[in-house]
């Protein structure tokens, strides 16, 4: 069957079902799915969620088939506590406009979206788009549950693309924990490495009133990222990962073919930046390819321009897709490893966003495959 928690009756009225008026719901002769118009029935046992199913099998592409039970609880307990606020919200609203039904509706402006499920990503973008264009605003809550190690947070692929960025909370994103009715703010995100980040977290109760949350976000300042590397046994520990697991790989394949030996590459490759996250390619990957195809053609004294390494690190990245931010987001990164390249004495920054090669990237040994 497919559940929903919304319905109308004859004369149109809508009803949302709780477990408070279930029994005042079962006076109704006849209920009907708001999105198809097709016949429902109560749904109301002592374990699950009060809810609507359709009567036949149907094709509304609205009804919650295959949500789980604790997603259908998730809406929910938002919903309820909106209510508690006294704030208009409704679960399930379709939009005819677009044909996209929200899970929560509120203040007839803001959608409310709770993904604990996997789905393409680009799915999500495109449902962002959609409620963007008829002038909503779009809030994404993460329902998965984020693992954590030693004091870091492990984030999927999927579980990344929820990421936000704003200037006093940094890289962040909203969790919802329905076991636990605790909705967590992940702020201040640095990026470790792997999955792995740095953050830190304010868990706010759904018991509380909206004022003391707001109270609480407000206590939080900007601060910049910052992680003490060790550079050199960050690159030890990636080059013994691609000898032991990656000896096969195209990237270690084409180092042999162009006769380089991994660990005598130049220490300026293989180096992890806090905005590393933003793109899949491995960092001593792209850094190989913006040095064999951009700064090994320079000889000390020549100049480039700002836009041309982008362009040329545009090619060598594969960014990361994300709900909110923006495009050109992953060019962070690349300005992150300029800013790296100018503090070690490798280029110097000279007038209209240009630089000049100070010295050479110079391999750590001479020694190379002899051909």
């Amino acid at each position: 069957m497919m559940n929903i928690f919304t319905a109308r009756n004859d004369s149109g009225e809508t009803f949302t079902i709780t477990k408070m008026n279930v029994e005042r719901i079962k006076q109704e002769e006849k209920l009907y799915c708001k999105s198809c118009a097709s016949p429902v029935m109560i749904k109301a046992g002592v374990i699950k969620v009060p809810h609507f199913a359709h009567e036949k099998a149907t094709k509304c592409a609205f009804a919650s088939e295959g949500e789980s039970e604790e997603h259908l609880l998730a809406k929910r307990q938002i919903m309820e506590w909106f209510c508690y606020q006294g704030i208009p919200v409704e679960v399930e609203h379709y939009f005819p406009e677009i044909n996209r039904q929200a899970d929560i509706f509120m203040n007839n402006k803001r959608v409310i979206e709770f993904q604990r499920s996997s789905v393409p990503i680009n799915e999500m973008i495109q449902r962002t788009m959609d409620y963007l264009s008829i002038g909503l605003e779009v809030h994404w809550i993460l329902g998965q549950k984020i693992k954590k190690e030693k004091g870091r947070i492990c984030l999927s692929a999927f579980q990344q693309a929820f990421i936000d960025s704003d200037y006093k909370l940094g890289y962040h994103f909203w969790h919802y924990s329905v076991e636990s009715k605790l909705c967590t703010l992940y702020y201040h995100l640095t990026f470790e490495k792997g999955n792995c980040f740095f953050a830190s977290e304010m868990k706010l109760s759904m018991k509380l009133p909206l004022n003391e949350w707001k109270q609480k976000l407000s206590r939080i300042i900007h601060r910049s990222a910052y992680i003490k590397r060790d550079r050199e046994l960050e690159r030890q520990k990636i080059c013994f990962y691609y000898a032991k697991f990656k000896k096969h790989s195209t990237f270690m394949q084409k180092l042999y073919n162009a006769g380089y030996y991994l660990h005598y590459l130049p220490k300026e490759i293989g180096l992890d930046f806090e905005e590393q996250f933003l793109v899949k390619t491995p960092a001593i990957e792209w850094q190989f390819d913006l040095w064999e195809h951009f700064f090994k053609r320079l000889e000390k004294g020549d100049t480039f321009s700002e836009h041309s390494f982008l362009e040329e690190f545009q090619l060598v990245v594969n960014q990361i897709p994300t709900i909110w931010l923006s495009p050109n987001e992953h060019l962070k990164l690349g300005k992150s490893y300029l800013a790296y390249l100018i503090r070690e004495g490798v280029l110097s920054t000279i007038p209209e966003n240009r630089y000049r090669m100070k010295r050479i990237m110079t391999f750590t040994t001479t020694r190379m495959k002899q051909l």
